[in-house]
């Protein structure tokens, strides 16, 4: 619906005004001018309600999968029929939108292209749009935003940092290591056909479906090779700094958001690249229920990238098996502070002869603790072991590290490998200083 704006409104008050002044003061000469002062912003108003702009838009995303913190180019272009008017579009970022800016007039046969750049905040399956048209009358006295409607899903991984070669050795060469050769071939010669019903989502290849203009999915089977598993905690009770956000994306409530957890799923996806960078086929598991049609991602690891940019903090599964696994297959796991119950699971995740490591981000144990000295025990107990979790790690042979989030994912790396660490004083929870 069109509206006027401040000004065609104060036009409306300033005729009012005019027209009490005229009787009050017995000047009629000035209804001429309260009269002038009411048509202009009724003339705009029905100006703008009978030129009601009518566009179609597409999008035109480059590249088509982005990276969190990346830019992504989008050329939007508007084709049908629309005056000059302004432009805004809700993307993904902070401030929430691109624009404003300035949107030729359309035609049927001239159509308007407009282009911008964006920096995705945050990882997931995120919407581009929709295009928001202010279309105004010349004096800016009624104005009609026009919602057109249409939005594009883009696929934003996390960030990917380099890792050095570190902790988790090269497969032997009897389990057969992939060739750079062949780890190429997953990433360029992918073989692709037209989308069909009932095809997964997940199958999508969303860089061949931007070049040819229509839903492409992969016709390739997983090539086999040495195997190693990554193990992330998706688990809210295992993070202390997750709280209960609102999700405007959600439908359903509340949804638990952690510094610590964005963090390390930013190192599961540079350890899987890692990884495969080295020879290996990588298994992504966590002790919640994932997305089950995940949306792939190029490369080797591409389902691993596309379920780490939907993955959420959730309650864990009703059951975890906590048998051990046979085979050498190494275990990474990333987690924070995981409860009794999920930490044995994750010991349970490796064999005997297969190369481990942990990497624990975020506080040791201050919920513990805390608890610990408010239910009267000894406050020395609560020193005997600042942190249980990585005790345990170490107890069972796992090469494990706790870090900081401020670190970079390398040099958390690294520090699987007896780096430098921060001394777990600095994990303490801020002291409470009672006076008196």
């Amino acid at each position: 619906m069109p509206r006027l704006t401040a000004r065609g409104i104060a036009f409306l008050v300033a005729a009012v005004g005019i027209g009490v002044l005229a009787y009050v003061f017995e000047r009629p000469e000035l209804l001429t001018i309260a009269a002038v002062a009411v048509a202009a912003p009724l003339i705009a108003f029905g100006m703008v309600a009978s030129s009601r702009p009518r566009v179609r838009v597409s999008r035109q995303l480059e590249p088509v999968v982005a990276t969190e913190g990346e830019p992504v180019q989008v050329r939007v272009t508007v084709s049908g029929r629309a005056r000059a008017a302004e432009w805004i579009e809700r993307v993904p970022m902070v401030p929430g939108f691109a624009g404003p800016g300035r949107l030729r007039e359309v035609t049927a046969s001239r159509p308007a292209s407009i282009g911008y750049r964006y920096w995705p905040t945050h990882r997931g399956l995120l919407s581009v749009g929709p295009l928001l048209i202010e279309d105004r009358d010349p004096f800016a006295l009624a104005v009609r935003v026009v919602d057109t409607r249409a939005m594009v899903a883009q696929l934003v991984l996390p960030q990917v940092t380099p890792l050095t070669p570190g902790p988790v050795p090269d497969p032997s060469s009897e389990a057969g290591p992939r060739t750079s050769r062949s780890r190429e071939r997953a990433d360029d010669d992918v073989v692709t056909r037209e989308y069909r019903d009932g095809d997964a989502l997940r199958r999508v290849h969303w860089r061949v479906t931007a070049r040819q203009g229509e839903l492409m999915v992969r016709n390739d089977e997983p090539q086999a090779g040495p195997h190693a598993r990554l193990i992330v905690d998706s688990q809210s009770r295992g993070y202390h700094d997750a709280r209960l956000a609102r999700d405007s994306a959600a439908t359903a409530g509340r949804t638990a958001t952690s510094a610590t957890f964005e963090w390390l799923v930013r190192m599961a996806a540079s350890s899987a690249v890692h990884l495969a960078e080295r020879g290996y086929s990588v298994e992504l598991v966590t002790p919640t229920e994932r997305v089950a049609d995940a949306p792939i991602a190029d490369g080797p690891v591409g389902d691993v990238l596309g379920e780490l940019a939907l993955v959420t903090l959730a309650t864990a599964s009703a059951e975890l098996d906590e048998r051990a696994l046979s085979g050498s297959t190494p275990v990474v796991v990333l987690a924070g502070a995981p409860d009794d119950r999920t930490l044995r699971w994750m010991l349970a995740q490796r064999s005997s002869r297969a190369p481990a490591v942990a990497l624990l981000a975020g506080p040791a144990e201050p919920a513990r603790a805390a608890s610990r000295r408010a239910s009267g025990a000894n406050p020395d107990d609560t020193l005997l072991d600042p942190d249980p979790v990585r005790t345990a790690f170490e107890r069972a042979g796992w090469r494990v590290a706790r870090v900081s989030i401020t670190r970079s994912p390398d040099d958390a790396w690294l520090a699987l490998m007896g780096g430098d660490t921060e001394p777990i004083a600095q994990w303490a929870v801020p002291a409470v200083v009672v006076n008196g």
